[in-house]
């Protein structure tokens, strides 16, 4: 990412751009979804924020409430990213061949699926396992 473009991306900033891909997210939700407290969730949401990777909204129906999206700016961070996977994953089928490819991926989301976390996956979320 920062090769691209996106000096400004840190590690933490990939989960919470997967977290938010579906729509928008209260902290507290992204904070679960991270399995991190809401302080350490709202630290990384405030330096995105000033990236203008992500912007809070009103919630529907609570005016207090905050809904956390991408701007533009992070979902076109989001789709660069995804197309750096794919490239990478087009090299491996070339490299090692389909077969090899889809053994691996059928391991690696068993094992996602042993802990709980598939559903997340495959719907191209992440959640991190620590």
């Amino acid at each position: 990412m920062q090769a691209g473009g996106h000096e400004e991306m840190r590690p933490p900033y990939g989960f919470v751009i997967r977290a938010l891909a579906a729509g928008g997210l209260r902290l507290t939700e992204l904070a679960g979804r991270l399995g991190v407290t809401k302080q350490a969730a709202l630290k990384v949401v405030d330096e995105m924020e000033a990236h203008g990777l992500v912007e809070r909204t009103p919630a529907p129906g609570d005016r207090r409430a905050k809904l956390l999206r991408l701007t533009a700016r992070g979902e076109a961070v989001r789709l660069r990213a995804l197309a750096a996977s794919e490239r990478m994953e087009a090299e491996l089928r070339e490299d090692l061949g389909d077969d090899a490819v889809d053994a691996a991926r059928r391991v690696l989301l068993r094992f996602v699926e042993r802990h709980g976390r598939l559903e997340d996956a495959l719907d191209r979320r992440a959640r991190p396992v620590w």
